[in-house]
């Protein structure tokens, strides 16, 4: 019966392969969404996780944009008191708060020397204190030293030590800010916004962006994770800050993902109920064309069940190939369709955002298969009640 309903399939090649070609970009789109809901609720975890804070001071405003500026190293236009750090720093449940001058040096049209920062670029420059390093496991220099050994000392991030062509010891001129520094060391790769900023002293920010006693944010680690709520309340009081929890941060971005996510599965789910119909027609109007071919069937001895059966099974093999090469288009395209989404997604995390697992492959496929035994009802029982008279009609 396997090879009769394959035969079947092939004697219309161009119909089937239509067919199979709707439901394989159905399958694409759902496998796509669902990989893509769990890769970045687990990246998403992950990377706050290893940031090794539980919340952050911001400037008054919208407080979930400016912490996600924050952890992507982008400048803000509003800034903190800096007595704000140690009204932080006095709360009994902080453990580390750690101050952030982040600022941008608006590219320059002079042409670029030896030991020039490159022109036509905004470079992200990020000032801050020791403290920072408690919240920074992954701070390690691949070169140098990876803390400051003077005021003017820079220390790059390895994609941006790579752009500038720098070394620890080599000088450094910004000449949007008109500071000279000495380059102290390049840090490891982490594969966070780290890997293409400048860091230097925090003092030495506030000089060179004109910005005396101002901060762009604190993070802060709490000594217990369970006095969260209590010093969110305190920490809310300090004048012109305002505080954002991780885990606050993180449902919000899953709930405006999530909301995108429902919409895009509803096209999926309105692109899969359309293979139905494709599948549906592919079927109904085979069994109609080879409605003497089954009499004949029937006349001979095929039961309704054998009958049922075939078109079945056709109905299987057609939906089988969909789903496989709608997996197929998925692992192939899976990268690219990443790197358009990366620029969509707030806080897009550095790990994978399509976790395309086991579970959810065999569940697209399982629904793949589902749509070929819904379609395949009705032709099946159609073609199940031709009489084996309509045969001796033909003849």
């Amino acid at each position: 019966m396997l090879l009769l309903a394959y035969r079947n399939l092939v004697h219309r090649p161009l119909r089937s392969l239509l067919t199979i070609a709707g439901l394989a970009v159905a399958v694409a789109v759902l496998a796509c969404l669902t990989a893509f809901g769990h890769g970045y609720r687990r990246g998403l975890q992950a990377e706050l996780d290893r940031m090794g804070q539980q919340m952050m001071l911001v400037p008054l405003g919208c407080p979930y944009d400016a912490a996600a500026r924050v952890l992507k190293g982008k400048s803000l236009e509003n800034s903190l008191p800096e007595s704000a750090l140690q009204e932080a720093r006095r709360d009994p449940a902080v453990a580390v708060a750690a101050p952030l001058l982040i600022a941008v040096a608006l590219p320059s049209r002079a042409p670029a020397a030896r030991g020039v920062s490159a022109p036509g670029r905004a470079d992200m420059w990020v000032g801050l204190d020791e403290s920072a390093l408690a919240l920074k496991p992954w701070w390690r220099a691949i070169a140098g030293e990876k803390w400051f050994s003077k005021d003017d000392s820079v220390i790059l991030g390895c994609a941006a030590a790579e752009v500038e062509m720098r070394s620890p010891g080599d000088l450094l001129y910004s000449p949007e800010t008109g500071q000279r520094l000495s380059v102290a060391g390049v840090l490891e790769r982490s594969g966070t916004s780290d890997d293409s900023l400048f860091f230097v002293p925090l003092r030495t920010a506030q000089r060179m962006f004109n910005q005396p006693g101002r901060l762009t944010a604190i993070a802060i680690r709490l000594r217990d994770p369970a006095l969260l709520r209590a010093a969110s309340e305190r920490l809310q009081r300090i004048p012109g800050a305002q505080v954002v929890t991780l885990t606050e941060m993180m449902g919000t971005f899953l709930n405006l993902v999530g909301a995108v996510r429902t919409l895009l599965l509803s096209l999926a789910l309105v692109a899969i109920a359309v293979s139905v119909l494709s599948v549906f027609n592919t079927l109904l109007a085979a069994v109609v064309e080879r409605a003497d071919e089954l009499s004949v069937m029937r006349a001979i001895g095929a039961s309704r069940w054998q009958i049922i059966g075939l078109i079945t099974t056709e109905a299987l093999l057609l939906t089988g190939a969909g789903s496989v090469v709608g997996i197929g288009l998925t692992l192939l395209l899976g990268g690219a369709i990443e790197d358009v989404a990366r620029r969509f997604v707030p806080l897009a995390p550095t790990e994978a955002l399509l976790s395309l697992s086991g579970p959810i492959l065999l569940e697209c496929v399982a629904i793949g298969v589902a749509v070929g035994l819904v379609a395949g009802l009705y032709p099946a029982w159609r073609a199940s009640r031709l009489q084996p008279a309509q045969a001796l009609k033909a003849e």
